[in-house]
């Protein structure tokens, strides 16, 4: 590998912690507009991660805001029938997101 292509993937393998970090801290501040991520109990944990939750959408046209299962409680807030009515940012997505009719 020659040194300039080297110095470049060492460079950008420091960087990717920082930038990963960002992201999940701009999440979890994305659900903390709605709710406390920490105090859900252990059955909304365990179904978020089952359903592959995240609390912000790559696509900004899918994000649960536009989904069939939200509804909207505050603005950019609201509960999702999969979780069972648990607290959703309108943000977020999971894998069986599905869009309003």
């Amino acid at each position: 590998m020659p040194p300039s292509t080297r110095r470049t993937f060492l460079g950008l393998a420091g960087v990717a912690p920082l930038v990963a970090f960002g992201f999940a801290t701009a999440a979890r501040a994305a659900d903390a507009v709605c709710f406390n991520p920490d105090t859900l109990p252990a059955s909304q944990k365990s179904m978020r991660k089952a359903l592959g939750f995240v609390p912000v959408s790559t696509d900004p046209a899918k994000a649960c805001g536009q989904c069939a299962f939200f509804t909207a409680t505050a603005a950019g807030c609201g509960k999702c029938q999969l979780l069972t009515g648990g607290p959703v940012g309108a943000t977020g997505v999971c894998r069986s997101w599905a869009k309003k009719g």
